[in-house]
């Protein structure tokens, strides 16, 4: 089975546009560049002293979105992975220098 995950951006205005970010053999693999997407994001955005709150508000407003697929079209946006909770966490380590 391949795992793909794709990365929904503009979701904001009226056209969005979706791109392949990559095609993956298991599922840890595809949640890990979906990590490192969102982390790319929050770690380019982070200014010090941001509250957890603003940059998870920026990440909402702006980031892109990745959402992993099977490839059996019988899944959309598997199971174990939620972009914007993992985005909440990241922001409140970040911000709270752990990790």
């Amino acid at each position: 089975m391949t795992f793909f995950v794709e990365g929904l951006s503009g979701h904001r205005k009226p056209e969005t546009k979706v791109r392949r970010i990559g095609d993956y053999k298991t599922l840890p693999e595809a949640i890990m560049a979906a990590q490192r997407l969102i982390d790319a994001f929050l770690k380019r955005e982070f200014k010090p002293g941001m509250k957890p709150h603003a940059l998870a508000a920026l990440y909402q407003e702006r980031g892109e979105y990745p959402f992993i697929f099977r490839d059996d079209d019988k899944t959309y946006n598997v199971p174990g992975f939620n972009h914007l909770h993992y985005a909440l966490t990241r922001s409140q380590e970040l911000c709270g220098g752990k990790k």
